[in-house]
């Protein structure tokens, strides 16, 4: 692969990230549906209880939604950077600044500091013991790719088939 050659990779999610991703939306779509029930049937009517489950269906489509449009769409190799691809805020990183790259070992000895911890992925800032702030853009934890930048700050990816996007990713900084 030649310096001026684009490259896209997408990444899929891991058997945990499905499951815990349609155990939430069942939650939260049964959750909602109960207080809809309850606040038409058994409660009074009233405007209050109205606002209510305006409030609780608000805040089950921001819980589903806000973690969907910050999640990896894909990684591309581009001319100049690698870009992490999202609906919302994509993120790039100049080749002249990755330091290092290596593929990931997941290990759940990490504290989330801000994010989503398995829906649509692992996603946001996680400290990990041993390897300490981690960016986290993961579905697929048995796929990672840890990057690391001169200022010292890493991230984490999951594209699908990581070795050859190591070996890419390493022709690009050539």
């Amino acid at each position: 692969m030649t310096k001026s050659e684009n490259f896209y990779v997408t990444s899929s999610y891991d058997n945990i990230v499905k499951t815990v991703t349609i155990a939430i939306w069942i939650l939260l779509i049964a959750e909602s549906i109960f207080f809809i029930y309850l606040f038409s049937t058994v409660i009074f009517l009233s405007s209050l209880s109205i606002i209510l489950v305006v409030f609780i269906l608000s805040i089950s489509l921001i819980i589903l939604l806000v973690p969907f449009l910050f999640k990896p769409k894909g990684f591309r190799l581009a001319f100049e950077e690698f870009t992490i691809e999202r609906t919302l805020n994509t993120i790039t990183i100049p080749y002249a600044q990755i330091s290092t790259i290596q593929r990931g070992k997941w290990t759940w000895k990490a504290i989330r500091l801000g994010g989503s911890g398995g829906l649509y992925g692992y996603l946001g800032l996680f400290h990990f013991f041993g390897i300490g702030r981690v960016w986290m853009y993961v579905t697929n934890r048995h796929e990672m790719v840890l990057i690391e930048t001169d200022s010292g700050k890493k991230y984490a990816v999951s594209p699908e088939d990581p070795d050859d996007f190591v070996v890419k990713l390493r022709g690009k900084l050539v």
